[in-house]
């Protein structure tokens, strides 16, 4: 069986092929090799719907950029003694909404993507064999945080909600301006340039030394955190990547607050 290109035949024919094959090897009390042929036919043969993989990475970069202007908010507004918590907290209200809307989004994509497996995966369960969780994590995981991570991939949203970039959200809630680097003296310059590739140094270092999440976890959190959603070890991350590539500083100030209309004597 592990010699058949199924990718020369149709869904039905595959569905018609595996199920005269599980009935012979449970014939031949041979589930243990089945379960083995599952295994080989999930890596090899299935492919994950390009749409719906496509907007799960969306979100999750969505859910990522909100989850930054967040804590951007509240950082700002905590280094500003006259902010006004009213405005500060309407801004949190909002995002934290948006939060949950991306979130009902992503998890109704991957409701979607874990009945595409099982129709997959129907000639098997019909049978009672189960697929293996691991090799379903690898081959979801495997497809979707290249996506989410990658800077360089762009992605535009099929069946979810357009969302603003960071930059748009940064503008929406924050008066900004660059400031500009400092001319300094040859000798303080090549200094300024050690330190930071000592800081890129010790930040790869800091990236490789992050520990695996504990495998007793991976039942509670099951199929979300197999295909890489927001997890604490994947936030410092991002968290870390930030402080080392950003070379040109911003300064991020609050809007003015408006002037209250002068009461009538």
């Amino acid at each position: 069986m592990e010699a058949i290109n199924f990718n020369d035949f149709t869904p039905m024919e595959r569905y018609e092929i595996i199920k005269a094959f599980l009935i012979k090897m449970r014939q031949a009390n041979s589930m243990p090799s089945a379960q083995r042929f599952f295994e080989h036919y999930l890596r090899k043969f299935y492919k994950l719907p390009d749409k719906v993989v496509n907007d799960i990475a969306y979100c999750q970069r969505a859910m990522k950029t909100y989850l930054l202007i967040h804590q951007t908010i509240v950082r700002v507004f905590g280094e500003q003694e006259d902010a006004d918590p009213v405005i500060k907290n309407s801004y949190l209200h909002e995002l934290e909404e948006i939060l949950y809307e991306v979130n009902a989004e992503c998890q109704y994509m991957l409701l979607r993507l874990q009945d595409d497996i099982d129709r997959f995966c129907l000639a098997f369960s019909e049978q009672e064999l189960k697929p293996n969780d691991e090799v379903i994590n690898d081959i979801v995981s495997g497809a979707i945080v290249p996506l989410v991570v990658s800077e360089k991939v762009s992605l535009e949203p099929y069946f979810v909600g357009v969302r603003p970039t960071e930059q748009e959200l940064m503008q929406k809630y924050f008066i900004t301006s660059e400031v500009s680097a400092p001319q300094l003296p040859l000798h303080a310059y090549t200094t300024t340039v050690v330190k930071e590739s000592r800081l890129n140094l010790q930040a790869a270092l800091a990236r490789t030394r992050t520990p695996l999440v504990d495998k007793a976890e991976r039942p509670k959190e099951e199929f979300m955190q197999s295909v890489g959603l927001i997890t604490l070890i994947e936030k410092q991350r991002i968290n870390l990547s930030q402080e080392v590539k950003q070379t040109v500083p911003q300064q991020y100030s609050l809007p003015p607050k408006k002037q209250k209309a002068p009461q009538p004597k």
